[in-house]
């Protein structure tokens, strides 16, 4: 199960938006939050119905957390509209934080992905009220919006380029996943001999340990019942 558990992490080290994410650290959150806007825009009015299905989850806030990117991302559902804004300092608490890679935080919420797999494979955490997520999956899926599309539409003529290198860094994510599965088996495998070769030494210096305990004990039965007749 442990080396299971690390070729998952190892996995999840790796996104096609890993590397942008390194540079869009120094990037001002500006733009940043314009592109956000626009995006959230381009939904609701493309999407109107989006927003009556988000009704009875009014007020939510949501913190999503890519872990291949250097910024946080705070959803607000609001009366009629959504608000999305960049958030690194200063996070008031929400309630729902979804962290994970942003291609997979995609992939659940436009349904490409069943959520609970992304769940239970470690790839995604979700913190607090589950049924806001849902009914905001629902929401999004009932009107077939494809997440990536949309935020590639709103690049303009920077779209097929873009389109381009995300698919590149799919496959780069692939082969690279592979790798450090393979890497991983193989290191893990070596320690998981050694843990177990300790484990049963361990268990043998606890075995001659209590059999020393049980020779003790009868030798100082023994010394008691000889000073009891001495005396």
């Amino acid at each position: 199960m442990r080396s299971e558990y690390n070729n998952q992490n190892a996995n999840n080290i790796f996104s096609p938006l890993l590397v942008a994410g390194m540079a869009m650290r120094s990037l001002p959150k500006r733009p940043l939050n314009h592109l956000l806007s626009r995006i959230a825009y381009h939904i609701q009015h493309n999407h109107p119905d989006v927003l009556e299905r988000l009704r009875p989850i009014t007020g939510c806030q949501f913190l999503i957390c890519p872990t291949d990117l250097p910024h946080v991302i705070r959803l607000t559902v609001g009366d009629g509209h959504l608000d999305c804004v960049i958030e690194d300092e200063f996070m008031t608490s929400a309630d729902v934080t979804i962290s994970g890679p942003l291609m997979s935080l995609m992939d659940m919420m436009d349904g490409t992905i069943d959520g609970d797999a992304l769940f239970f494979s470690r790839s995604l955490s979700i913190e607090g009220n589950t049924e806001y997520v849902l009914t905001l999956r629902n929401a999004i899926d009932s009107d077939d919006i494809n997440l990536k599309q949309e935020i590639l539409h709103i690049l303009g003529p920077l779209k097929t380029p873009a389109e381009m290198i995300l698919n590149i860094g799919r496959k780069l994510q692939q082969n690279l996943s592979r790798d450090m599965t393979i890497i991983s088996d193989a290191i893990t495998s070596s320690i998981s001999i050694r843990c177990d070769g300790l484990e049963q030494e361990n268990q043998s210096l606890r075995d001659s340990l209590l059999t020393i305990e049980k020779k003790l004990t009868k030798t100082q039965q023994k010394l008691q019942s000889l000073t009891r007749k001495s005396a």
